[in-house]
């Protein structure tokens, strides 16, 4: 007994000892593109390519897809397997790039084709590695490659090394990337940190450093941004992008995943699905709204704290320790009262109003932040007037925020608050003209929340009302979203919906009257999305119509044909200038009835004789 005790011990010590070594030969992954299949995405940018008016035959498609990898259809790949590059931490400064090809016959064929389409086979190592030179003008991006047979998977590599570092990262990789679509990418931010974090850090330390005339504060700050960037991206295991078409419509399906035991980890698992009191900003007629839950924002509050004393500690006209501590307090109380409950909408545009949009806030009592909110405005007043002191380094625009006088509606207490930016002279000269400079914007507490609203104040009583009565209706019940949704995945952690062309049009009518918005299809141009919690992490779906593209593409040819004959008209002017003297001139007063009653069957031309046959 005490001989098997310690025969296992032994074991455990063994295994102990080699898990490390053995988890140490595995390469880091940085990188991976996926392609499910080159025929499915030959498929898929046919219908894409057909929807914008340009239709790329899907056998050209196909064609153009083998003959990057050196072969051509049915020579050794198989149609529907998946094609996949890996990005793996590697002996070179860049890392490792290596391919693995689906193959048949265990890249046997695959080979045998690069020979009779010209390919070298130049030498074998004892590994088994087989190195590859291909012709001239074969349409491969490397001069030479290396292939490695592992069963169905054909691994190469631009060199040995490569082909090696990829071999060694295979039992490490995904089975597929858990992303929708005919082709796939993702990207290891943390990984990619702990490769790439120092160089990186070193090479931007280099260019904040070199000589610009600015202020030696702008550099610091430049450095603080880019720090507080990569420390986010320490915290991220994974982002994966998935890009398909299916179902008449263009398809993005997107995943995040916090690296476990982290502060974005903790943030992610307060996530929850939005409350119904956040769809009040679901108003008709929207051109965008979206309702979401933001988790629980006290644990992402440190962060953000550490990183505004920082900054402003690098400042020239430095706020105050005691103005950072009660900024940094009423900041913590306020985040503290809110449930992460958010929903925000943008209506159309008015002269009188060009920004009209609503907002609601869940909090668990509105009273106390409500006196807190004054607080918190005139320590903004206070900073942006430290801020503007510093002759070295102008701000674009001074803030001033005011409150006006408060009102009650429905017995509900109403503030309004006026936001002023007075443009400096970094911005001034390029201020947009009719742009305006002050915004009013009112807040309604609310039993369980605060309601927002910029434009009329007609706006704020609506979104009392709903809220009141119980009016609002959720993202998911409009009939664009459930379109693209007709059977969305449980507890939605965000929805939203823009009316695209809709949106651009009204702006366009609004600073550009005449034929500027003429260039923007016709239709609302609905572009819809969805967010949940799924396999560790936050799965997001956005999805556009195909016939939209194709609308969009319509529009560009359009104004293509009108920008050429344009264009040819000048070239003909130029060359006899007198060719247009004698030309009519047309009244624009006509109407278009006039203009089509002058037109005579004698006016019109004869038709070509085959035509009239």
């Amino acid at each position: 007994m005490k001989k098997s005790n310690a025969l296992l011990l032994s074991v455990l010590v063994l295994c102990a000892v080699l898990s490390p070594a053995r988890a140490a030969e595995a390469p880091a992954v940085l990188g991976i593109l996926e392609i499910r299949g080159l025929e499915n995405l030959a498929g898929a940018a046919f219908e894409l390519t057909r929807a914008a008016g340009q239709p790329m035959p899907r056998e050209m498609v196909s064609m153009m897809l083998y003959r990057a990898l050196g072969a051509m259809s049915g020579m050794g790949i198989q149609p529907n397997g998946k094609v996949r590059a890996v990005w793996l931490e590697g002996d070179a400064e860049t890392g490792s790039v290596a391919l693995l090809l689906p193959v048949e016959n265990e890249g046997a064929d695959y080979l045998a084709a690069l020979g009779q389409a010209g390919w070298r086979n130049e030498s074998e190592t004892a590994g088994g590695i087989e190195h590859f030179i291909p012709p001239a003008g074969s349409g491969v991006a490397w001069d030479e490659v290396y292939f490695l047979k592992r069963g169905s998977t054909l691994l190469a590599g631009r060199n040995a090394e490569d082909v090696r570092t990829a071999d060694a990262a295979l039992a490490t990789l995904p089975p597929i990337l858990p992303a929708e679509g005919d082709v796939a990418l993702q990207i290891r931010p943390a990984a990619l940190m702990a490769a790439f974090g120092p160089k990186v850090m070193e090479q931007m330390d280099a260019a904040f450093d070199a000589p610009t005339g600015a202020p030696a504060e702008s550099a610091a700050m430049g450095k603080l941004s880019v720090r507080g960037y990569m420390a986010a991206a320490r915290q991220l295991e994974e982002c994966t992008l998935g890009l398909g078409v299916a179902d008449g419509n263009l398809n993005l399906h997107t995943r995040a995943v916090p690296v476990a035991g982290s502060t974005l980890e903790k943030w992610f698992a307060t996530v929850r699905k939005p409350s119904a009191a956040a769809a009040v900003v679901n108003l008709p007629g929207a051109l965008f709204v979206e309702t979401m839950h933001l988790g629980d924002p006290n644990l992402l509050a440190p962060a953000y704290i550490q990183y505004l004393e920082e900054l402003m500690g690098l400042m020239p006209q430095k706020p105050s320790a005691d103005f950072m501590k009660t900024y940094a307090e009423n900041a913590k109380t306020c985040w503290a009262q809110m449930t992460g409950d958010l929903g925000i909408a943008l209506l159309p545009p008015t002269k009188e109003n060009p920004l009209r949009f609503v907002e609601y806030v869940g909090l668990k009592d509105s009273a106390p932040l409500r006196a807190l909110t004054r607080q918190m405005v005139q320590s903004v007043n206070d900073l942006m007037k430290t801020l503007s002191g510093d002759t070295r380094m102008p701000s674009p625009f001074q803030l001033d925020l005011a409150f006006g006088e408060p009102r009650e509606y429905r017995e509900i207490p109403v503030d309004r608050l006026t936001y002023r930016l007075t443009p400096g002279e970094p911005i001034k000269a390029m201020w947009p003209e009719g742009l305006p400079t002050e915004l009013n914007i009112e807040m309604a507490w609310v039993p369980g929340g605060v309601l927002a609203s910029a434009g009329e104040a007609a706006l704020t009583d609506l979104m009392v009302d709903r809220t009141l009565d119980g009016a609002a209706a959720p993202v998911s019940d409009l009939s664009s979203w459930k379109a693209f949704y007709p059977t969305p995945e449980p507890g939605l952690v965000d929805l939203s919906h823009i009316a695209l062309f809709d949106a651009i049009r009204s702006y366009l009518d609004l600073y550009a009257p005449g034929t500027a918005a003429e260039a923007i299809p016709a239709g609302p141009g609905h572009l819809d999305g969805a967010s949940y919690m799924a396999i560790g992490g936050l799965m997001s779906r956005v999805r556009f119509s195909l016939a939209d593209i194709g609308a969009i593409a319509q529009k560009a040819q359009e104004a293509q044909r009108k920008a050429m004959a344009a264009q040819m008209q000048m070239m003909q002017q130029m060359e006899d200038p007198y060719a247009f003297d004698s030309a009519p001139m047309v009244d624009e007063e006509w109407s278009e009835e006039e203009a089509e009653a002058g037109e005579t069957e004698e006016q019109a031309p004869e038709a070509p004789p085959a035509m009239a046959e």
